[in-house]
């Protein structure tokens, strides 16, 4: 006869232990092992069916980085607000946030706690593929290699990719499109733990938009993880200048952690050898440009049409003449339209892949089917829209 367990009055403290274990990646057996503890008790503790001694819960708090407090937390949001205020997140913004509405800040934990619970309960691997402390030097010349070096290791070398969001899904990269504020345009964090990333993009901009500031966020993730790894800042802060601002004049400019990210992620999406090489095959000299022609090619490489106006003329690819009329056209699109991309050079995003396959997955586990609908509530709740 098998006998069912009933769970303790306590049993809130076994699921914030789970969910603080699943956002550092670790089994169950990983954690006993941290605290010195058999692992089949502490998944009873996880479970509700037993509660923790004092000593127990001391050794949690200072293995999982996490005050007692934080451990007694009855609400979910309230464990989110009290692991928020904690200096042992696992998660780290790129960028301060302390601008950002606390509402944000609280809905983006707890989306980034649904997507770590999908990944626990999948078995899903919570390590990107590719490393994100790669060495290099503070200069324009060390992020230009940087770049080119993230794009060897991604496999793509010089080559024009279509679907940049299927690529960085693909490397393991958790990739989440939100209803964020409009001055918001994005926010990454360095998952220390799984040396892995969140990148929350506002789901209401223009794909090429999108795309730029999911690279410039995985810039800011490699700026980062090298001030973690020499305990300095490669370039100086700059206040965060707005996401609005374009690319136009930054080489004239010192880098900060700002423009240098915005400089990492244009030599990402345009190497100069793939520019060149496009611009050669079609036999395009540099007053020979029409309006069709620059829509046509920039749409190759998934970027605005001022971002490649900007890139061609960085190259020497484009006659000044003609880079300043069609730079002042698309400046008056922009105006007209609100920073949308003109004619039929948009590009269509496949947008929250990788969180509803997980949920799609997830499903197939009948053991967990309870907490895999409260996480797709949690998920509708904060509009992570299935497309």
């Amino acid at each position: 006869m098998t006998i069912k367990r009933r769970k303790t009055k306590l049993a809130f403290i076994g699921r914030n232990i789970r969910q603080l274990r699943r956002q550092r990646g670790w089994t169950i057996a990983r954690l006993a092992k941290e605290i010195g503890m058999a692992e089949i008790p502490l998944g009873r503790i996880e479970r509700g069916e037993n509660a923790p001694s004092a000593a127990v819960l001391f050794h949690l708090s200072r293995v999982l980085g996490v005050t007692i407090d934080t451990l007694f937390a009855e609400e979910p949001d309230t464990l989110t607000a009290r692991q928020m205020s904690f200096s042992e997140n696992p998660f780290l913004p790129t960028r301060p946030t302390d601008s950002l509405p606390p509402s944000i800040l609280s809905g983006i934990q707890e989306v980034i706690n649904a997507i770590c619970s999908l990944e626990d309960i999948c078995n899903a691997q919570k390590q990107a593929k590719i490393p994100l402390n790669i060495p290099f030097e503070p200069n324009i010349r060390g992020i230009q290699e940087l770049a080119a070096s993230a794009r060897n290791y991604m496999g793509i070398g010089n080559g024009i990719v279509f679907d940049y969001i299927e690529l960085f899904e693909a490397i393991g990269f958790r990739v989440v499109f939100l209803p964020l504020p409009r001055e918001t345009m994005s926010l990454t964090f360095y998952d220390t733990e799984n040396q892995n990333a969140f990148f929350f993009i506002r789901n209401r901009e223009n794909p090429e938009r999108q795309i730029f500031h999911m690279v410039y966020g995985l810039g800011r993730i490699f700026l980062l993880s090298r001030a973690n790894h020499t305990g300095k800042k490669p370039f100086p802060s700059d206040g965060e200048l707005s996401d609005r601002t374009t690319p136009q004049g930054e080489e004239e400019k010192p880098l900060t952690m700002h423009r240098a990210a915005r400089k990492f992620a244009a030599l990402f999406l345009m190497p100069e050898t793939a520019v060149r090489a496009t611009v050669s095959q079609l036999g395009i000299k540099n007053r020979q440009w029409s309006w069709e022609l620059l829509l046509r090619i920039k749409h190759r490489f998934g970027v605005s049409t001022e971002s490649f106006l900007f890139r061609l003329k960085e190259l020497d690819l484009i006659t000044p003449r003609l880079h300043d009329r069609f730079r002042k056209q698309i400046l008056s699109y922009y105006e007209a339209t609100g920073y949308a991309e003109p004619d039929s050079s948009r590009r269509i995003l496949s947008k929250n892949g990788r969180v509803w396959d997980l949920m799609l997955t997830a499903r197939q586990h009948p053991e967990a089917a309870d907490e895999v609908s409260r996480i797709e509530k949690t998920l509708n709740k904060w509009k992570v829209i299935k497309v």
